[in-house]
């Protein structure tokens, strides 16, 4: 295993998984323009399903919406160049799915203890993504 290769899957997965969280909070936003019952905004696809579950699903369909993305292949050479990145997909929208609870696990009044608690999901989920793809790829 390459670490110059695993730390660079590392920080793609941080990258990526920081980048799912902006799509699902511009996506809670966009819902609630269009379905305005509550004002909480939901980062976490899973518990919007149960609060508001309008907003849950649209939150897992693009979120199914952008790991189906990082698969457009045509030829075998861009297949075997990204594959690891297709797998990172695959692992930071699952891990996402999950980690994306920590924020919500923990009620106090502030709101940086919610900023930090997405921050560290974020990483948290990175880190796991990119050590997965590269232990997978063992390259």
């Amino acid at each position: 295993m390459n670490s110059r290769q695993m730390s660079y899957s590392v920080a793609t997965g941080i990258g990526y998984s920081f980048i799912i969280t902006i799509i699902m909070f511009i996506t809670s936003l966009v819902v609630k323009l269009f379905y305005p019952p509550s004002n909480l905004l939901l980062i976490s696809p899973i518990l919007a399903l149960f609060v508001i579950p309008a907003e849950g699903i649209v939150e897992i369909v693009v979120l199914a919406i952008l790991v189906i993305f990082s698969y457009p292949v045509r030829t075998s050479v861009e297949k075997e160049s990204f594959l690891s990145i297709r797998t990172l997909a695959i692992y930071a929208g699952i891990g996402y799915l999950v980690l994306s609870l920590m924020p919500y696990a923990f009620k106090v009044p502030y709101p940086q203890t919610y900023i930090g608690l997405v921050i560290a999901f974020n990483v948290i989920n990175g880190v796991i993504a990119g050590l997965a793809v590269s232990l997978v790829r063992g390259k």
